[in-house]
């Protein structure tokens, strides 16, 4: 399954990088974030923020992703112990859904 990139418009996510609970954000901060990222100007312009915490922060890692139309999903991920595959799945199934409602309004 792969993120439908051409959706999202925003990625914030806080986390610790010697957390090993951080490591579905660290991945798809790594698949969002490309040399061949579109330019600012660019509708297809993902805005990323990353937040990186201290090594002994006790807050869990999570990620926000923005998508077209104003739909915002935060995922807690060191809360729900969510693994890579959850995650990417959770951002296609929103992903998919704004693909359709786009479809079929034109």
């Amino acid at each position: 399954m792969s993120i439908p990139v051409q959706t999202i418009t925003s990625f914030r996510t806080a986390f610790s990088p010697f957390s090993p609970l951080a490591r579905p954000c660290r991945v798809v901060l790594n698949m969002l974030q490309t040399p061949s990222s579109a330019p600012v100007s660019s509708a297809t312009h993902i805005k990323i923020q990353v937040s990186h915490l201290p090594r002994n922060s006790t807050q869990q890692p999570e990620m926000t992703i923005g998508f077209k139309g104003g739909k915002e999903i935060k995922l807690e991920v060191g809360k729900r112990k969510m693994k890579i595959g959850d995650v990417v799945d959770e951002i296609a199934r929103v992903g998919r859904v704004i693909e359709r409602e786009e479809s079929l309004k034109s």
